[in-house]
């Protein structure tokens, strides 16, 4: 469990936080929460935090100086807030992420994944990436794939991925099953790991299952239909040789 505080002014946006990190991040526990900058001080300081979701603006010092008022930072940092002109400062301090109000529950996630990676990275879970790399490209099975996931190694069957997404650095992977993986690899990764007689890069954020397309559209581009009822867009310049795979 990551062991997180929130310092946020706003006893509504506090209480929502909590609840989306309950329902959709259970991997978070919410040791204590501050409405001030000081009072945010000395929980980090006595709780000693690995995660704060921190706001901004508000009375009596801006979220800031947080990180003036805590000599030795140990935590990782997202900003919540509803001031999106702070983004600049935010990458400055090398924060984690940065959310807008009202908070979208798939970039939570999202943050709350990168966060965990980076915690258990220091914690001296994360040196093995070579050894992960190595998996990931020689499985026992070659019908399967070794997915870095923030706790391990996710294997999935080829036949069971629909497509994949790329999600900044990330890659999301939907599966038959239902089953959706965010994967710490790169899809650009993944696309030279699949064997191309079943996979196909239809555009810079998509790598599909041609054996699951369930209807190709005519357009610019064109888009497919897969068998979950997912749309995915065909770029331009991928058309030609998307179309190729198909003829006689």
């Amino acid at each position: 469990m990551i062991r997180s505080v929130i310092i946020d002014d706003e006893l509504k946006s506090r209480n929502t936080l909590c609840t989306l990190l309950s329902r959709y991040c259970n991997n978070v526990i919410i040791k204590a929460d501050a409405d001030n900058v000081e009072h945010g001080t000395t929980l980090v300081q006595q709780l000693k935090p690995e995660l704060v979701f921190l706001d901004i603006n508000m009375p009596g010092g801006d979220g800031f100086m947080l990180f003036e008022n805590v000599k030795n930072i140990a935590f990782e940092v997202i900003f919540v807030t509803a001031y999106s002109e702070y983004s600049l400062n935010a990458i400055k301090v090398s924060a984690i992420d940065y959310l807008l109000k009202p908070i979208n529950i798939s970039e939570l996630q999202l943050a709350v994944q990168k966060a965990e990676e980076r915690i258990l990275e220091k914690k001296g879970f994360y040196n093995v990436q070579t050894i992960v790399n190595q998996l990931t490209q020689k499985t026992a099975n070659p019908d399967t794939i070794a997915v870095p996931v923030n706790d391990g190694l996710r294997f999935i069957a080829l036949n069971n991925i629909i497509r994949m997404k790329a999600v900044g650095s990330y890659t999301q992977i939907f599966c038959l099953d239902k089953m959706t993986i965010l994967s710490s690899k790169p899809i650009k990764d993944y696309e030279e790991l699949l064997p191309s007689i079943q996979f196909f890069r239809v555009h810079h954020s998509h790598v599909i299952n041609l054996s699951l397309i369930k209807h190709y559209h005519r357009g610019d581009g064109g888009y497919v239909t897969m068998v979950d009822g997912s749309v995915v867009d065909i770029s331009k310049r991928r058309k030609k040789d998307f179309l190729g795979l198909f003829e006689a």
